[in-house]
């Protein structure tokens, strides 16, 4: 992407495999697409090739990407899962994905999960262990979130293994007693879903009663505050002009001094079946608008690469369902496509049937950012395709953030470039 530092013409590099990155004077970069037997620079050459910019006549670029893929869904350097702890709920949101269930796991079910998970942390010897408790409402049943992060802490502290937990919460249930409790075993950072002012909050994100929740929430994050990392993750309607209100939910958020580490914001997905918010991803240039005022209020904004990759493709990675069984996504209902149960493992054909998502010749040919969506989310393929292994294509949304993301991160750089010398290079 040709960009501009202090009056010089430059090309921003980015691999989407690697996440390698790259100023290179845009002469250089002339010079070596016209000739790149000759380089100018044989030592830039070099780290061309090795980061991948670069790769040699012949190759089988569909190859390396199978390669680089299986590497990347089967990396267990860092061991990852999400326990539904219940399908209960006291909120009614508008657009939830998932039907409300009256199931909760159980203090069995949730030993049987812990001895299962431990032995995959035995078998793995990952260098770190992330957990994410979520429901339904996962603080209905928060004694079971208690006594299984506490199995896993203890058992990963005394291997020598990093162990940390989150929780995703709707935000209603959020006590400092309960905070400080999970803190002492693990607990790093509590996300809490929001949709805007409290005018649009209330209406989307009601409680079962229909009563408003905005304040309450407010009121908990007050108490919290300073207390754990917080994060919001805010959904908006792509088709409404509700999100207008999110920049009033960001001033009211900095009124209270609430210590918010982070804030996200996603677009309302369709359902399967009827759902009034089916404008899906939307015009891009609403989530910017989101993603710009954010950063105004000083939340950094974009600070990684986009993606669409799938929870579904990494084999390090565990959905753990109210009954044990194992999922390959947390927003299926309950039991749904499992391959497999705490109690007897995983059947490794229903496993592999996962594993079978075919990606068209468009996709491994002509895409120039295959690794940043790799198919993308199963679940909406479900929902429009009502395919599991379907392809849930965003190309235009994708390369626009890429870009973005790509442009935010060179304008960041303070560097000199020297002549016929490359004068950045970050490899992540």
């Amino acid at each position: 992407m040709p960009v501009q530092n202090k009056g010089e013409e430059l090309i921003a590099l980015y691999q989407t495999m690697t996440g390698a990155f790259v100023l290179i004077p845009e002469r250089h970069w002339s010079y070596i697409l016209s000739d790149p037997t000759t380089p100018a620079d044989p030592a830039a050459m070099d780290m061309l090739f090795e980061q991948g910019f670069l790769v040699k006549d012949g190759a089988d670029e569909t190859t390396l990407f199978e390669n680089w893929k299986q590497q990347y869904v089967h990396d267990f350097s860092t061991l990852r899962s999400k326990i539904l702890v219940t399908r209960k709920c006291n909120n009614r949101c508008q657009y939830c994905i998932l039907d409300p269930e009256a199931k909760e796991m159980s203090p069995e079910t949730a030993r049987a999960m812990d001895r299962f998970y431990i032995e995959i942390i035995q078998e793995k010897n990952p260098q770190k262990v992330e957990d994410d408790y979520l429901g339904g409402e996962p603080l209905l049943n928060s004694e079971i979130i208690m006594e299984s992060a506490g199995r896993r802490f203890y058992y990963c502290q005394g291997s020598g293994i990093e162990y940390c937990f989150t929780m995703t919460t709707n935000g209603t249930l959020i006590r400092p007693s309960i905070i400080s409790d999970m803190k002492e075993i693990g607990l790093t950072g509590i996300r809490v879903s929001m949709a805007g002012s409290a005018r649009v909050h209330d209406f989307l994100r009601p409680s079962k009663n229909n009563g408003k929740t905005y304040e309450v929430i407010m009121e908990n994050l007050q108490a919290v505050s300073n207390l754990i990392p917080i994060a919001i993750e805010c959904q908006y309607d792509s088709g409404a002009l509700d999100f207008l209100s999110i920049p009033e939910m960001l001033d009211d958020i900095g009124e209270r001094n609430i210590a918010v580490e982070n804030i996200t914001f996603t677009p309302i997905l369709p359902r399967r079946g009827e759902s009034p918010y089916d404008s899906g991803m939307g015009d891009h240039r609403i989530l910017l608008f989101l993603m710009q005022e954010a950063g105004k209020r000083g939340y950094p904004q974009g600070e990684e690469a986009p993606s669409n990759a799938c929870i579904a493709d990494f084999r390090s990675r565990f959905v753990f369902d109210t009954d044990g069984s194992i999922i390959p996504c947390p927003s299926l209902q309950g039991g749904e496509m499992a391959y497999g149960h705490v109690t007897r493992g995983i059947d490794f054909v229903l496993e592999s049937q996962l594993l079978k998502r075919r990606l068209p010749d468009k996709c491994l040919n002509e895409c120039p950012i295959l690794p940043v969506c790799m198919g993308g989310c199963r679940l909406q393929a479900m929902v429009h395709q009502k395919d599991f292994n379907g392809i849930d294509c965003h190309y235009d949304t994708y390369r626009f953030f890429l870009e973005h993301y790509i442009r935010e991160r060179a304008s960041a750089a303070s560097v000199s470039f020297q002549e016929n010398s490359i004068s950045l290079k970050e490899a992540a």
